[in-house]
């Protein structure tokens, strides 16, 4: 059977038709066959009769499933069965007949074998099936003037009777072909426009005597959905009639010239197997994809916790490339406001660095007796290479904020400029570059460069992040996938890509905001899919509590508050995990605290910026807490229980790297301690 079909190209047929339920684009119906014509018929939704010719226009007998394939659009259909349509008794055919029954078939002996054709042909008609012959009558002298004569029936026996009766006892003495196939056309444009409609003509002369032209043929035929026009060209000439062979060929069929009677009985057989040898395609479009999300943890619980935050002095302030002008990032105070200043009332550590000029501005008020050096620095590449001038500027634009907004006596300040800082960061990287470019506030006072304590109260959650696991089962692969997290029916996070999504989808609750989520109250997910036949999905996820337990409720109902104590040391040098003086310093006043609390636990976590490769930033910080956790378990105070240790790199920086400070202060260990009050 497949010898017949080959699998060579496609070729592709288009019946612009809405079934039930259907989208707008049309159906397309494809065959693999090498040079074969397809025409279909759409029946009720999921079902199809569909005919395929050769190149010679003969029916291609023995097609399969795999032989097929339907698409609307975007999508496809899977093809369940195909049966040949004699195996359909429920289908039927509209055939109409135009016979030529002028008295030149009587002269050339032609009209016995021409109806032995036809009863062969008329043997595969069956009772669903609805057949109309038009054959010639001589109008006479009547008004209107008749040229044709129809019969319709769709019994065997009566058809061939008729078309007896159209050349016995006599036949006509005029050709009126064109008005016969015109009326033809009147009778198939009364059939229902998704029916299958086909038109078999047989001429033995060209036109003489029709009313009708060419051209009201043409345009009778126009627009006629699902037509299929066959010839029989019996003139007496050499070659096909132009006419007939563009208006078969024009209307998905085919014409053939019979050179003698003896031609009729294999045309008409072949002609038959091509009408009434249909193919009943049965098909569904692949369906949706289908599935659910689901989220974790089913609840999030944040209460608040007081906040014990020692911040570390970051003691630079970094400046604009070529500019001496103190940041818009830094926070200027006028005179007047510094009366009201107090670092205790700053949280977040980068709050705390872009208030740095006014933390050392009231600490220098507060101990008279304390003097600050200013080092000018420019990164000595680019535009300020070599510029002292530039470097001096910067250490003059703080000492002149110093002395004008707090009042601070210039012999308590000594300038200096150089180009490279004493320890910079490397020049190889643009960010290192902008590191350089800074003003070093240096003091051998104690109070001066301290870190910055705060105590306030923030909300902690009990898990990092939430988190949605989609499973999904389709037909075909998933295009492109979209996950959005809701709350209080707002998007507050998108999360999509191409292909399926992943296993699981996470979203960051310090992103999101801790406060944010306590006034929803509740979140949730949806997630939306389209595959590669076009069909979208969406499913949802059940809503996620956000539990809030307030620090006052804690302490009305006599439960232990929790309190996190947060030291970030004295921060490293560029590329460096030693515990220097400072470092040291706070270490011990952790070590001091710990010995007054009970239960506490400790974490200590270290961190690089993002300069570099991230397999060796992880190793560095690595090295950065273990430092800390070894001088913490030789002294005794802590078990080695109570603490864990990590390294986590360029990872889940505490701070902006995007910044030359935030890169500075993420080169640090964050020591935690945390206990119930």
């Amino acid at each position: 059977m497949k010898k017949a079909v080959g699998l060579l190209c496609l070729l592709l047929a288009i019946f612009s038709w809405v079934g039930v339920g259907m989208a707008l684009d049309p159906l397309e119906v494809r065959t693999l066959s090498p040079q074969a014509k397809l025409s279909f018929q759409p029946l009720e939704q999921g079902k199809v009769l569909v005919s395929v010719q050769d190149k010679s226009g003969d029916a291609i007998l023995g097609l399969q499933k795999e032989d097929f394939s339907i698409k609307q659009g975007l999508k496809t259909a899977k093809i369940i069965s195909v049966e040949d349509v004699q195996e359909q008794r429920n289908i039927g055919l509209n055939i109409v007949l135009v016979v030529d029954n002028s008295y030149s078939m009587e002269q050339r002996k032609a009209v016995e074998p021409l109806l032995a054709a036809m009863d062969s042909f008329l043997t595969l008609v069956r009772p669903i099936d609805n057949v109309h012959v038009v054959t010639f009558v001589d109008p006479g002298t009547s008004l209107p003037r008749v040229s044709t004569r129809t019969f319709q029936a769709n019994e065997v026996p009566a058809l061939s009777q008729f078309l007896r009766s159209s050349f016995f006892p006599a036949t006509t003495d005029g050709t009126y072909l064109y008005d016969s196939m015109h009326k033809g056309l009147e009778i198939i444009r009364q059939m229902p426009a998704d029916s299958q409609k086909f038109m078999l003509i047989f001429s033995d002369g060209e036109d003489i005597n029709s009313t009708l032209k060419r051209e009201e043929v043409r345009l009778a035929a126009t627009g006629v959905s699902n037509f299929s026009a066959y010839a029989v060209d019996y003139m007496d000439k050499p070659g096909l009639d132009p006419f007939l062979t563009s208006f078969a060929q024009g209307h998905n069929g085919m014409i053939r010239k019979a050179t003698s009677a003896n031609d009729f009985l294999p045309i008409l057989k072949s002609f038959s197997t091509t009408i009434f040898h249909r193919y009943l395609v049965t098909y569904r479009f692949l369906a949706p994809p289908a599935g659910t999300l689901v989220s974790a943890p089913a609840a999030v619980n944040i209460e608040e916790v007081t906040v014990m935050d020692s911040s570390p002095m970051l003691n630079h302030v970094y400046f604009d490339t070529g500019k001496s002008r103190i940041s818009e990032r830094y926070v200027v105070l006028a005179p007047a406001e510094t009366a009201n200043f107090s670092e205790e009332k700053l949280k977040d550590t980068m709050e705390k660095h872009h208030q740095v000029l006014n933390v050392i501005g009231k600490r220098l008020q507060a101990n008279p007796e304390a003097r600050i050096t200013l080092v000018g620095c420019n990164s000595n590449s680019g535009v300020e290479k070599g510029k002292i001038g530039l470097a001096r500027s910067r250490a003059e634009a703080i000492f002149a904020y110093f002395e004008s907004v707090w009042g601070i006596d210039l012999s308590r300040m000594e300038i200096k400029a150089r180009n490279l800082p004493a320890v910079p960061s490397t020049s190889r990287v643009p960010e290192g570059v902008v590191e350089n470019q800074r003003v070093e506030i240096l003091s051998t006072h104690p109070a001066i460069l301290d870190t910055i304590k705060s105590t306030y109260v923030q909300e902690q959650a009990d898990t990092k992040e939430l988190r949605f696991a989609p499973t999904l089962q389709g037909e075909t692969e998933i295009e492109s996938w979209q996950l959005r997290l809701l709350g209080a029916d707002k998007v507050l996070a998108t999360r999509e890509g191409a292909g399926a999504p992943p296993a699981e989808v996470a979203f960051a609750l310090e992103t999101l905001g801790l406060g944010n989520l306590v006034q929803l109250g509740q979140v949730s997910a949806d997630l939306e899919v389209k595959d590669k036949e076009g069909n979208v999905f969406s499913t949802a996820s059940a809503p996620v509590a956000i539990n809030f337990i307030r620090r006052e409720e804690r302490i009305a109902q006599k439960i232990g508050s929790k309190v996190v104590e947060k030291y970030g040391l004295i921060l490293f040098d560029f590329d460096r995990a030693d515990l220097k003086d400072r470092n040291q310093i706070i270490v011990n006043r952790v070590l001091a605290r710990v010995a007054e609390l009970k239960g506490v636990a400790m974490d200590i976590a270290g961190h690089t910026d993002s300069i570099g490769k991230e397999k060796y930033n992880i190793e560095l910080s690595g090295r950065r807490a273990k430092a800390v956790y070894d001088s913490t378990v030789q002294s005794g105070i802590v078990a080695e229980a109570q603490i864990t240790h990590a390294g986590n790199g360029p990872n889940n920086p505490p701070y902006d790297n995007s910044l030359p400070e935030g890169r500075s202060l993420n080169r640090t260990v964050v020591i935690n301690l945390q206990y119930t009050e």
